[in-house]
């Protein structure tokens, strides 16, 4: 059951990543409504979203599959460099809940960041690297053994490191072509991984449209097409 929810709760919101390191301006917000579809019909839908500090971006991101199952995540990043410089380094850790049928499982989560954008090659662009390590947990033990319900909730944890590389390149003004490679290896589970390729181009106002594949390179998966739309106000 717990792998079950683990699997499910690293496939959902791919592109958390997205806005990677660099602090999200204060005052300032970032929306993400996005579904996705396999081959084999199996969907997920998805809003991530933004909201810069002073210090501080406050962010989160909420999940439905289509089997039902449910997740909510919020988290907070902080800068670790001087913000002088090429490179942005930053720091996030989070928690939430993941709700599969008649069970709910703790998740936390951390995330370390790196990024830089680029001229030139392409139009410029940017590249982001990203490290998170998840944990979830779950009430598997029988309800008349002892102990208190919080800690039957935690006796069993599962834990999940993933890693997403990003490059974007910004060919003409209004377009934007992101590419990106997300690694997963479960304790219990094979090494996964998947291409994503996604072009954003503006639509009206602050809004942009995300149209794009994701390929499967190794793992049990489908082959995908994701629509979204990004709002940045």
């Amino acid at each position: 059951m717990i792998r079950s929810a683990l699997i499910l709760l690293m496939t959902l919101m791919p592109l958390a990543a997205m806005a990677g390191p660099w602090p999200r301006e204060a005052g300032r917000s970032f929306l993400s409504l996005s579904t996705e579809r396999d081959v084999e019909g199996n969907r997920y839908t998805g809003l991530y979203g933004e909201y810069g500090l002073a210090a501080t971006t406050l962010g989160l991101e909420l999940g439905r599959s289509g089997a039902g199952e449910l997740s909510a995540v919020v988290w907070a990043q902080r800068s670790l460099d001087d913000g002088t410089g090429p490179h942005r380094l930053s720091l996030s850790a989070g928690a939430g809940v993941i709700r599969r049928q008649d069970r709910v499982l703790p998740v936390v989560q951390g995330t370390l960041a790196w990024g830089r954008g680029f001229e030139g090659w392409a139009g410029g662009g940017w590249m982001t690297a990203q490290l998170t390590a998840r944990a979830a947990g779950g009430p598997d033990l029988p309800e008349d053994r002892r102990g208190t319900a919080a800690a039957r909730a935690f006796r069993i944890a599962e834990t999940t490191l993933k890693a997403d590389l990003t490059l974007g390149l910004r060919p003409t003004e209004r377009l934007r072509v992101v590419n990106s490679l997300w690694l997963e290896d479960r304790r219990d589970a094979e090494l996964t991984a998947k291409l994503a390729s996604s072009l954003v181009f503006p639509i009206t106002g602050p809004a942009h449209l995300e149209v794009g594949l994701v390929q499967p390179l190794r793992g049990p998966a489908e082959r995908a097409v994701r629509l979204g739309v990004w709002l940045d106000f």
